[in-house]
C-alpha cells in the first residue's frame, strides 16, 4: 500500500512537466516549455526555467504542440490541431482526422484554445482575427554630401491605417526637400485620406482625397477627390492586386504665370504587392488622373519599391525605391520628375 502510494504521489508531482511543447531550432537546440502564441515572426515559449524565451520563427526547425491550439497559416486558413515534426513541408497539423502539410514559415499565427470546445474557440478566434486595428509606420531617410558639390536632402512618410478583413481606412502624410548646390531641387508636402471596402468578395468600392504643394513644379495647392468602384484581382497573404476605378474633381492653383484650373477627372489606380519570401517583398502603385473637363492635363503617378526587414521581429524595414510623376502639361519646363529614395521604415500597432 505504501509503494502505492509513493508512486501515485511521484506521478502526480511530474505528470504537469510530462506533457510540454517541443520547439526544435536549426541548430538542433530543443526547448520545452508552453507555446504561448506565434506572431509577427516570434514564438513566445513559456518555460519553468527560463520564464518566457522569444524565439526568431525562421530559426524554427520545426515544433510540436502537446494540446490543442488555434492555428493560422498563408491565404488565412484558420484551424484548430496539433502540430508535430515532419510533413512534407516541415510541420504537420492534425485537426480531428484531417491532417495538414505546411511549412513553419507559413504559420503567422498561434494561440491556444484553453479549455474551450474547439468549433467555438475557432468562431471566436476567427471573430477576433476580423475585427479592425490600427497599425503605424513612419519612414524616413536623410542624405548629406560635401567636396566637389553640397548635396542635402531629407524625406519621411507617415501612415495610420485601421485595417479590418475587408476594409481599410488610411491617413498619410509625406514631405521631401532636397537641395543642391544651394538650390533647392525638391520641396514637397502631401497629405491624404482614403477608405476602402469589400463586400461581396473580389467587388467593392473606395473614395479618396489628397492636398499636395510643390515648389519646385510651381504648384501652391492641388486637391484631388475621387470615389468609385474596386476589384481584387488577387487577394492572398504572399500576393494582392487591386484595381480602381472612378470619377472625380481635381482644382489646382499654382504660384507662376501659369492660370488656375479645375476640372472633373477619371480616377484609375492600380495597387501591387508580392511578397518573395520571409526577406524581399516589391510594392506598386499606380494612379492615372486625366482631366476631362476645364483642363487637358494628365496626370501620373508611378511609386515602386522593394521591402526588406532590417530586424527579427520585422518592425524595422528598409524600402528603396523609384518614383516618377507625369505631368501632359506641367507650369515648368520638364514633363516627368523621377525620385530614387532609400528609406528606413518603423511600424508598430
Amino acid at each position: 500500500m505504501k509503494l502505492f502510494l509513493i508512486v501515485t504521489t511521484i506521478y502526480l508531482c511530474f505528470s504537469g512537466f510530462m506533457k510540454a511543447d517541443v520547439v526544435v531550432t536549426d541548430d538542433g537546440s530543443r526547448l520545452t516549455g508552453r507555446i504561448l502564441n506565434i506572431e509577427e515572426g516570434t514564438i513566445k515559449l513559456e518555460t519553468t526555467y527560463a520564464g518566457t524565451v522569444n524565439i526568431d520563427q525562421k530559426k524554427v526547425a520545426s515544433f510540436t504542440t502537446d494540446e490543442e491550439v488555434l492555428f493560422r497559416v498563408a491565404g488565412g486558413k484558420a484551424l484548430v490541431g496539433k502540430s508535430a515534426e515532419g510533413g512534407e513541408q516541415g510541420l504537420r497539423i492534425q485537426s480531428g482526422d484531417v491532417f495538414h502539410d505546411v511549412a513553419i514559415q507559413a504559420v503567422d499565427k498561434v494561440l491556444p484554445v484553453t479549455g474551450k470546445d474547439p468549433a467555438v474557440a475557432l468562431e471566436e478566434f476567427r471573430k477576433l482575427d476580423s475585427k479592425r486595428k490600427w497599425l503605424f509606420s513612419g519612414g524616413f531617410d536623410v542624405l548629406g554630401k560635401t567636396g566637389n558639390s553640397e548635396d542635402f536632402s531629407i524625406g519621411g512618410k507617415f501612415e495610420a491605417k485601421l485595417k479590418g478583413e475587408n476594409d481599410e481606412f488610411s491617413l498619410s502624410a509625406e514631405y521631401e526637400n532636397r537641395e543642391k548646390d544651394g538650390s533647392k531641387t525638391a520641396d514637397r508636402s502631401v497629405g491624404g485620406v482614403s477608405y476602402e471596402v469589400f463586400r461581396k468578395g473580389a467587388i467593392g468600392w473606395y473614395v479618396r482625397s489628397a492636398v499636395e504643394r510643390d515648389s519646385i513644379t510651381s504648384v501652391d495647392l492641388r486637391s484631388t477627390s475621387a470615389g468609385g468602384f474596386s476589384y481584387r484581382f488577387l487577394n492572398e497573404s504572399d500576393h494582392a492586386l487591386v484595381a480602381r476605378i472612378g470619377p472625380g474633381y481635381r482644382y489646382t492653383s499654382y504660384d507662376s504665370h501659369k492660370q488656375d484650373e479645375s476640372s472633373m477627372t477619371l480616377d484609375l489606380g492600380l495597387a501591387h504587392n508580392y511578397r518573395f519570401n520571409d526577406f524581399l517583398s516589391v510594392k506598386t502603385d499606380i494612379t492615372y488622373v486625366p482631366g476631362l473637363t476645364g483642363s487637358g492635363n494628365d496626370r501620373l503617378v508611378q511609386d515602386s519599391g522593394l521591402v526588406f526587414p532590417l530586424s527579427g521581429n520585422r518592425k524595422w524595414k528598409m524600402r528603396m525605391g523609384i518614383r516618377n510623376e507625369f505631368e501632359s502639361e506641367p507650369a515648368v519646363t520638364e514633363n516627368l520628375d523621377t525620385t530614387y529614395y532609400s528609406r528606413i521604415i518603423y511600424s508598430w500597432d
